[in-house]
């Protein structure tokens, strides 16, 4: 019994500090999320400004990232099971907006796609994919990741 317990134990130090690492050059918590304009899917304007007063969840991604593809659908998940939280794909390093259309049609996705810029992922820190912020009412970050995330992490993450 105690093997298996400090098995877990270490198990679950391990994830921490390799989710620790990964994260170390996102932006901070609690610093204030940087302002963008980005496009929707349907060619309009997006302002960073129409997030102020919801909660948002910006889920940083590549169309060529395998891990993406693996993570991505967890986000329906949580779209669904977390009234109050706006959640947004936003597409970065990409060859074109029907790339980007095509990967999301095939997730079948549900979630708003911005289509992100070079000035964006400088902005945001995005080293890899996938990357993920949430952000609270006052636009000030709460939570951060790198990399696959679950539907319970995300969940958890963002409440």
């Amino acid at each position: 019994m105690k093997s298996w317990l400090l098995t877990i134990l270490l198990a679950v130090s391990l994830f921490l500090a390799i989710s620790w690492y990964q994260a170390r050059d996102l932006l901070a918590e609690n610093s204030l999320a940087p302002a963008f304009i980005a496009i929707t899917g349907q060619d309009q304007l997006f302002r960073s400004t129409q997030l102020q007063g919801q909660k948002t969840l910006l889920y940083f991604f590549a169309p060529w990232c395998g891990i993406c593809r693996l993570s991505m659908p967890n986000l329906k998940y949580l779209a669904a099971d977390n009234e109050g939280l706006a959640v947004y794909a936003v597409a970065l390093q990409y060859d074109s907006a029907e790339q980007v259309s095509e990967f999301i049609a095939d997730l079948d996705l549900q979630v708003p796609v911005l289509l992100g810029n070079q000035q964006m992922a400088t902005d945001y820190q995005i080293q890899a994919f996938p990357t993920y912020y949430v952000i609270d009412e006052k636009g000030q970050i709460t939570a951060k990741s790198l990399g696959y995330s679950t539907a319970l992490g995300l969940w958890l993450r963002s409440r």
